[in-house]
């Protein structure tokens, strides 16, 4: 079994496996592009150059503006973005929210959904 690391900040709680990260966003925060620096600092300490996927379980009840998937495209290594919604009224949100990101971007209503789309992702780029 590869390392796990977790981290518990202040708006979120962040999952790292081998090539995937999982962030859980707390409730009520609001995400800005300015996040996309932290989660840039995760991705170069634990994977430098190797392929990532991320993916945000939607547990709690936060807004996310969209631009923050532009500056996500921007990093090479992070091949695509997956959203794990609980509650109808979130799918189509993920839904619009996909439109600014330009790499694979998926929603689904299950973790083991989500699983099999990353594994998807990470062997067909191999």
């Amino acid at each position: 079994m590869s390392k796990f690391y977790h981290y518990d900040l202040d708006y979120c709680e962040i999952f790292v496996l081998e090539n995937l990260i999982i962030k859980q966003i707390y409730e009520g925060e609001i995400v800005t592009p300015n996040y996309i620096n932290e989660l840039e600092n995760v991705i170069h300490k634990h994977f430098k150059n190797k392929p990532i996927v991320y993916l945000s379980n939607r547990t709690f009840s936060y807004s996310v503006d969209p631009l923050v998937y532009k500056k996500a495209a921007k990093i090479k290594n992070l091949l695509g973005i997956g959203i794990i919604v609980g509650a109808d009224n979130n799918i189509e949100n993920a839904k619009f929210e996909g439109k600014f990101y330009d790499k694979s971007f998926e929603v689904f209503r299950s973790f083991d959904q989500a699983m099999i789309w990353v594994r998807k992702i990470l062997f067909s780029n191999d």
